[in-house]
């Protein structure tokens, strides 16, 4: 990416010009975007255009800072929800892999006359 972060300076702009401030932002997402690959990009834009819409939505910075951090949240449970389901499969295959291997070793052993 072309251009880094820098808070302060970004605080600065967005105080003293906001439409430059909001153009800036822009090209730097989008520069971030063409990076990306097809999946991620196609991903990034559909996210960056909720984030714009609740931006849009929202009253005031604060309601808007408010409603992505929602969205964020909201993913993160998500995100806690898939692993624990797959943290419980994960424990199903090693059970279901440790019974089929006692079975299995069972099944070698010579046969007891």
């Amino acid at each position: 990416m072309a251009k880094s972060f820098e808070f302060q300076e970004w605080a600065s702009l967005a105080q003293a010009a906001p439409d430059d401030f909001e153009r800036q932002r822009k090209e730097l997402i989008q520069a971030f975007l063409e990076e990306s690959n097809d999946e991620q990009r196609r991903l990034g834009m559909s996210l960056q255009r909720e984030i714009d819409f609740e931006i849009r939505r929202a009253g005031n910075p604060q309601q808007a800072l408010a409603a992505i951090s929602k969205m964020m949240w909201s993913q993160l449970d998500f995100l806690c929800e898939e692993l624990e389901a797959l943290s419980q499969s994960m424990r199903e295959l090693d059970t279901a892999a440790n019974v089929g291997a006692a079975r299995l070793a069972l099944a070698l052993q010579p046969a007891r006359r």
